[in-house]
């Protein structure tokens, strides 16, 4: 599953067949914002998803500004009009055949002089992704946050809730982002309620720009049609064990569903155990991927996990995938017990307690099911 610069890297050009042509500013500064983000250094494996609690305020995370003049413009570009890949930047491929399989929803609520359109949104089973527009009289930065009063809601659903978003200034005051909520269990059909109270400019020393208003958002949802596959396979190593629970495979893409089990000593080791994965198939694809966060229990040492993928070749055997435990005593957190009543998490830094870990799994070789 190759990207777009390793195709051309494929190709023979002769440079004399080479012409020039008259781009607009919105494709130079496109292009320049892809260059200065390609180069950016790597600064290790990040957490991306984040726990349904905390998602009262959802930061949108900008990735470059590019200068769309007008929507019409856009809508003739594919991938300007497509905000599922044009955010992706064609880093992944998982996003490739959203805007196909999604509901077009272009609900507009105005308040305080910005406007919030919802534009597409899409429900593969367990994870809601829709995408939106912000137009506003006042600039908002490149890192705006918005929040809510209960943020986003599922009606009739009370377990927990993971997210992610992401954003692009596209033109003054103007922005366009997207955003996934994955749900524990699995559903046949979702209705959604979106809030918005309140947007501000995230830069350093600008905290006090901030619009507030009334945005409020009504929309169902039908899972688009799948096939899950149960999987139950795992692989043990130095106190943990990684299982794959199942796949589901869509038009669209491929979830798996995966978990993690350790024991008391690993435990009382290390304050953070994550259990990240990498898949390929048997004829040489590599699938690039997003996280949608986990949930578990402490009782049992449990977490559970999921992950979405690109669409898998079709002409695929076997998935082999890649286990790996990311091991940290950083950070800190609150406990509840079952009267509310909270104690403070705090980690632990030693020779006993090393700050960082990693337990890298043998592979697990999954059969797929035509």
């Amino acid at each position: 599953m190759k990207d777009i610069y390793e195709l051309l890297n494929d190709v023979d050009i002769d440079e004399s067949e080479i012409g020039t042509m008259d781009v607009s500013e919105f494709e130079k500064a496109n292009v320049k914002k892809s260059l200065k983000k390609s180069i950016k250094k790597n600064n290790g494996w990040k957490k991306k998803s984040l726990v349904a609690a905390a998602l009262c305020c959802v930061v949108i995370g900008s990735i470059g500004a590019v200068g769309i003049t007008n929507p019409a413009y856009a809508a003739e570009i594919p991938i300007v009009g497509d905000i599922f890949r044009l955010l992706d930047n064609g880093r992944t491929g998982l996003y490739d055949k959203y805007k196909e399989n999604a509901n077009e929803i272009n609900v507009t609520k105005e308040s305080n002089g910005t406007a919030i359109t919802i534009k597409d949104a899409i429900f593969d089973g367990k994870t809601i992704s829709y995408t939106y527009e912000i137009k506003t009289d006042r600039d908002l930065g490149e890192d705006p946050m918005t929040c809510g009063g209960g943020d986003f809601n599922i009606k009739g659903y009370r377990g927990g809730m993971t997210g992610s978003s992401e954003t692009k200034k596209v033109a003054e005051n103007t922005y366009i982002g997207q955003e996934n909520r994955t749900i524990d269990e699995e559903k046949d059909e979702v209705s959604c309620k979106l809030i918005i109270r309140e947007i501000m400019d995230t830069e350093e020393n600008h905290s006090d720009v901030k619009i507030s208003g009334k945005w409020d958002f009504d929309f169902n949802l039908k899972a688009i049609s799948s096939d899950k596959q149960i999987i139950n396979k795992g692989t043990e190593k130095d106190g943990a064990k990684a299982n794959i629970d199942s796949i589901t495979k869509t038009s669209m893409s491929c979830i798996v569903n995966y978990s993690q089990v350790v024991t008391d000593e690993l435990k009382k080791k290390w304050f953070n155990m994550d259990l990240e994965i990498e898949i390929k198939d048997d004829l040489g694809n590599i699938y690039k991927g997003e996280g949608n966060g986990g949930h578990g229990n402490d009782k049992d040492n449990t977490m559970y996990w999921s992950k979405t993928f690109g669409k898998l070749d079709e002409k695929a055997t076997k998935l082999i995938v890649t286990p790996k435990m990311h091991l940290s005593n950083t950070g800190g957190g609150v406990s509840m017990d079952e009267n509310g009543n909270e104690t403070e998490i705090k980690h632990t830094v030693d020779a006993d307690h090393p700050e960082h870990g990693e337990i890298l799994f043998d592979d697990i070789v999954v059969d797929l099911e035509k």
